[in-house]
């Protein structure tokens, strides 16, 4: 429309140019060379007008030509977004949870067993024990933060992931998941090779029902299919300090070893079921004294869908002290007798649990869950627990989408070496938004 507009100007005033030469014709021979050298002039400037216009409008293509070429593109994977510049698909994610607590015996603390992978489950009072006292509290140290990725390269898909929730010290950000895949290799901190993800209590409780494996731990994965619904996999991981029981005490054995661990995964869609067992090493070394002796673990879980709406769930596990620091409830992974030797100490335990829909946005669920820990002379440590229970009976609602609303009922019960008892009791609520 300028251009236009510019074309029209010149043309008119070339035309008053050319009318006022000829009113005034015949004029002398030097005016009108002096009117042709004024057209001319007026002429080249006309083309140097055009020429910026044309300029103008080429920058203004190239420009926006560069914006279209680094603008957010969508992502490989649902919920991704391009970096620009780069073939990386990244996410963003995560969710806010709240937890509003009730505990009618006693304050159990964030969850119900309070981290408690030693066996003593110390939050629950022994019976005759009035110390306890009722307690209300809210947290939110759940939420969490997950960053993926995805980048194609030669040798396949490389992926990463980070994860990060709040149960470190003072509500402070701790290490979940930083791991990267490339081809079957895993490497970085995740789920122990041990445990299943697709058998596992959905709880509102953050730790869930005792009996079940769930820790992550640093490990190099190598995964591969062996069919199509069949998986095998090995690792070599970190022992984490596994526990030496001891009179007075315990302590933390040596680590010279990783864990070896491998395991079988089928997944249908009927359900899934995972083999998996554990080999590793205790060492203990106290001057002269050196004793060492062999952990085992096995893990068993299901998941069988009964119909489109209820699901049957179920693990067991038993060990030889492999089940130290990976079982909740597991009582440690050796004893050191009294005469010096070291003796890997037996544990068992699993849960059962059932699961329904009652619509798209309602459901609930219900686990019970076991630990027996097999003391050769439990009279050595009266305090621990020899058996442990827990209920779980829940039920969700997603009243929008990406957001859950749930109750849950527990009750846990232990029973400590020597014969005493102790139950407690927790109503919990939780809020769950997710991004």
């Amino acid at each position: 429309m300028k251009r236009n507009r510019t074309n029209r100007f010149g043309l008119a005033l070339l035309g008053c140019v050319t009318a006022v030469a000829l009113f005034v014709a015949p004029a002398a021979g030097g005016e009108i060379d002096d009117l042709k050298a004024q057209i001319k002039a007026l002429m080249k400037r006309l083309e140097a007008l055009e020429a910026r216009e044309k300029k103008m409008k080429a920058d203004m293509m190239a420009a926006q030509e560069a914006a279209r070429k680094t603008a957010v593109a969508t992502g490989d994977f649902p919920g991704s977004w391009k970096m620009p510049g780069t073939n990386t698909s990244v996410s963003f994610s995560g969710y806010v949870k709240l937890d509003a607590i009730y505990d009618l015996d006693q304050d159990l603390g964030d969850s119900f067993f309070g981290y408690d992978w030693g066996g003593g489950a110390s939050g629950i009072l022994l019976d005759g024990d009035d110390s306890g006292q009722r307690k209300t509290s809210l947290h939110a140290r759940q939420t969490r933060l997950r960053f993926d990725s995805l980048t194609p390269t030669g040798a396949g898909q490389l992926k990463t992931r980070i994860e990060t929730d709040f149960y470190g010290g003072g509500n402070a950000l701790r290490l979940r998941h930083a791991y990267a895949t490339l081809g079957g290799v895993l490497a970085g901190q995740t789920w122990t090779t041990l445990m299943d993800e697709n058998t596992y209590a959905d709880t509102i409780d953050f730790e869930g029902p005792v009996g079940v494996v769930a820790t992550r731990r640093p490990q190099v994965r190598y995964s591969q299919s062996m069919g199509k619904n069949l998986t095998g996999q090995i690792a070599l991981e970190d022992p984490n300090a596994p526990t030496i029981l001891m009179a007075g005490g315990s302590t933390s054995s040596q680590e010279r070893i990783p864990n070896l661990v491998a395991a079988l995964r089928m997944k249908t869609s009927w359900g899934a079921i995972n083999v998996s067992g554990l080999l590793g090493q205790v060492l203990y070394e106290d001057g002269a004294v050196e004793e060492s002796v062999t952990i085992s673990a096995l893990h068993l879980g299901a998941n069988v869908g009964l119909g489109k709406s209820t699901r049957l769930w179920g693990t067991l596990n038993v060990g030889a002290g492999g089940l130290d620091k990976s079982m909740l409830g597991a009582s440690g992974a050796a004893v050191l007798k009294a005469n010096g030797e070291l003796e890997a100490l037996d544990s068992m335990g699993g849960f059962v649990g059932i699961t329904h829909n009652w619509s798209s946005s309602v459901s609930s669920g219900l686990y019970y869950g076991w630990v027996e820990n097999d003391f050769e002379d439990p009279a050595a440590f009266p305090d621990l627990s020899q058996s442990l229970q827990t209920l779980h009976a829940n039920i969700w609602w997603s009243p929008a989408p990406k957001m859950r609303v749930g109750a849950e009922i527990i009750q846990g019960r232990r029973e400590t070496n020597d014969g005493r008892e102790g139950d407690a009791t927790r109503l919990q609520l939780g809020l769950q938004y997710s991004f």
